[in-house]
């Protein structure tokens, strides 16, 4: 499928940095107030040529246009920035987008940095299909705070003016943008420039970021490029948590680590970048080529990264619609990638679906995500991210798409989200850490909502500084009640259960089992850990079995350490093979049988004698295997199998051509 689409963007000629780099240089800049940058960025979006670049100069003095192509053609082709101050040193910053049609994709690159957006019509124009697709695409994405800027006022008289207002009305209503304020303007003349200043500064402290307590730090990487004397430096908008000097960070798909030289905010050193803010990170240790646009800066080890995505999506009504196994874009924070769409087997307006990528990317559960048909060009679908998984989902996975569901129902409560994402970890427990690299948050925080899920009674503390949820735990015990009963109606001659059996049954929450208390353990039919098996409460073999099992140790402790094969046995007791078997069953889970390998079945009290002269040889002189085999009247056949048995139970151990004592009174049964 070729789509053309990029993750680098328009590469036309070198641009013209729209931020200076003089501090990663290490230049003097002249002294200035200290300016407060509000957390927050705002865009523009509109139709091409509606004035959107020319507002952004009037505004802040810069032309948002990089490349010298763009400025030669008049259209914008790539994200642009610059930034406002007021007299109070607040200041506010901007990204300018494309226009065209052709690149909505970059629209969206942009749109996921911002925290508020102006929608531009000309007045001479009026709504145009561009001003309805990046209208569209903002409210996808989310974006609820913004204003809507009519410009070219001065090319349109009274009546026109009302006639663009009231398009503009229809377009936004029933939308949270119903409300937005409008703002006539004019960059010939200048006409409401002062208006929308007040307007903006009003704007970016209504949708200013709130500091983000949870997540880790995280920068959707706009665009990077190497620096002669600095190396690469990479810009976006930090989309959670804080980035400082001297941090060590992770590019992600590429995997790679760079310590941070330089922080800048809006083209001025700083301290620190934070959540909201336009910030560029100097990475001497990685290449351009490692952190395209879609790349993402992060707090290693704390932001997943994956080729199959999990998301809840909802189909655009009117628009085509998506068909199982559609090859489509997925756009996510600043990446564009093709993906296949695979869809659950009944459709629904909001529906659990796998995104299979051909590419990984770093996306953290909660991300807006935009499904685009790649040409012609249309919306299909917006989302949200969830998980990243290894297989896709089956028609079978009922037990799985409920998991899902309760973990996007999660998305908006910590809490909540926390014990969700517990689910998703082997044995469905695990620490705090585990749980922020599932979420992207930092682990102090997912230790924090872990134990107020525990204070809340929705999760459980273990040893070892690790959590389940209540709800694993009691669908767990559950489970095994299941289980251990019907193991029991298979097998009433058992005293034990195999470990391998559970997992068969329970799969990897089988492993944990220990984390359960052992009143519901009890309650579940297990009681305590032997080995290779769990011990099952109250389990009495029938009487039947008993009375078999007494005529089997008889034959067995005659036999002594040269035991009759099954065959053997069930000729001399004349018992069927089957009830043979079940007895043997029945005096291994006593004890009272060793089963060193195959077919070999020797009563244990003749066993114990062969350990205490074992014992006693390497205490002594060392192992003399003819002596053993003499004293006990037997052959290398039986006796090698039983010293291996001792070898694997711990009681001694090979050491080249010898053994050696390790613990003579480890079990043997």
């Amino acid at each position: 499928m070729k789509t053309g689409c990029s993750r680098v963007g328009v590469q036309v000629s070198a641009p013209a940095c729209p931020v200076s780099m003089a501090p990663i240089l290490g230049m003097a800049e002249p002294a200035a107030p200290t300016p407060r940058p509000i957390p927050v960025v705002i865009g523009t979006a509109g139709h091409i040529d509606h004035g959107k670049s020319s507002l952004i100069e009037a505004l802040t003095g810069t032309h948002p246009d990089r490349w010298k192509e763009e400025q030669e053609r008049g259209i914008t082709l790539d994200l642009g920035y610059a930034q406002t101050s007021f007299p109070d040193g607040t200041e506010i910053g901007f990204v300018d987008v494309p226009g065209h049609e052709k690149l909505v994709r970059k629209m969206v690159a942009g749109a996921t940095g911002m925290g508020a957006a102006m929608l531009v019509v000309a007045c001479d124009d009026g709504v145009m299909p561009q001003t309805r697709e990046h209208f569209e695409v903002l409210q996808l994405l989310g974006l609820r705070h913004g204003l809507v800027v009519l410009s070219k006022v001065d090319l349109a008289d009274a009546d026109v003016r009302a006639l663009v207002r009231a398009d503009v009305a229809a377009l936004v209503a029933g939308t949270p943008w119903e409300q937005a304020p409008v703002v006539e303007v004019s960059t010939h003349s200048g006409e409401g420039i002062g208006a929308l200043r007040s307007e903006l500064r009003r704007l970016a402290q209504r949708a200013a970021a709130a500091e983000d307590s949870l997540h880790a730090f995280r920068l959707p990487v706009q665009r990077s490029f190497a620096l002669h004397g600095a190396g690469t430096v990479a810009t976006g908008v930090t989309a959670s948590g804080v980035v400082r000097d001297g941090d060590t960070v992770e590019v992600l798909p590429a995997r790679k680590r760079s310590r941070v030289r330089r922080v800048q905010v809006h083209g001025r050193a700083a301290a620190e970048g934070r959540e909201g803010l336009r910030t560029a990170l100097n990475l001497p240790d990685v290449a351009p080529a490692d952190a395209p646009r879609g790349a993402v800066i992060g707090a290693p080890g704390m932001i997943p990264c994956g080729k199959l995505l999990r998301a809840r999506i909802r189909p655009v009504p009117g628009a085509p619609p998506l068909e199982h196994g559609m090859p489509l874009l997925l756009l996510v924070h600043t990446a564009c990638v093709e993906a296949v769409v695979f869809l659950p087997p009944e459709s629904q307006p909001d529906m659990l679906a796998d995104l299979e990528l051909s590419e990984e990317l770093a996306v953290v559960p909660g991300e807006p995500l935009l499904l685009r048909r790649p040409s012609p060009g249309v919306n299909l679908a917006s989302g949200t991210a969830l998980l990243f998984a290894a297989r896709r989902l089956r028609r079978r996975d009922a037990e799985e798409r409920a998991a899902l569901e309760r973990f996007a129902r999660a998305l908006a409560e910590p809490r909540q989200l926390a014990v969700a994402a517990l689910e998703w970890l082997p044995g469905g427990s695990g620490s705090g850490e585990e749980v922020a690299a599932r979420l992207g948050w930092r682990p102090e925080a997912a230790r924090r909502a872990l134990e107020q899920a525990c204070g809340g009674r929705l999760a459980r503390k273990l040893p070892g500084e690790r959590y389940v949820g209540v709800g694993s735990a009691g669908l767990l015990a559950q489970q095994l009640a299941a289980a251990v009963d019907g193991f029991r109606r298979e097998h009433p001659q058992r005293l034990r259960v195999p470990l391998a059996w559970l997992r068969e049954r329970l799969g990897p929450h089988a492993k944990s089992l220990e984390d359960l208390p052992e009143e519901e353990l009890e309650a579940a039919g297990l009681r305590r850990r032997r080995g290779t098996d769990w011990e099952l409460a109250g389990a009495q073999a029938p009487p039947e079995v008993q009375a078999d099992a007494a005529a089997l140790r008889a034959v067995l402790e005659h036999a002594a350490l040269q035991p009759p094969e099954v065959a053997a046995l069930s000729a001399q007791l004349r018992l069927p093979e089957p009830r043979v078997q079940r007895a043997l069953d029945l005096l291994a889970d006593s004890g009272e049988v060793v089963r060193p390998s195959g077919e070999l079945v020797f009563a244990r009290t003749p066993v114990e004698a062969l350990r205490q002269a074992v014992v006693g040889q390497l205490q002594g002189a060392g192992m003399d295997i003819p002596a053993l085999r003499d004293r006990f009247q037997t052959s290398r056949k039986y006796l090698m199998p039983l010293l291996e048995h001792l070898d694997a139970c711990g009681v001694t151990a090979r050491r080249g051509p010898n053994r050696i004592l390790r613990d003579p009174a480890a079990p043997i049964a």
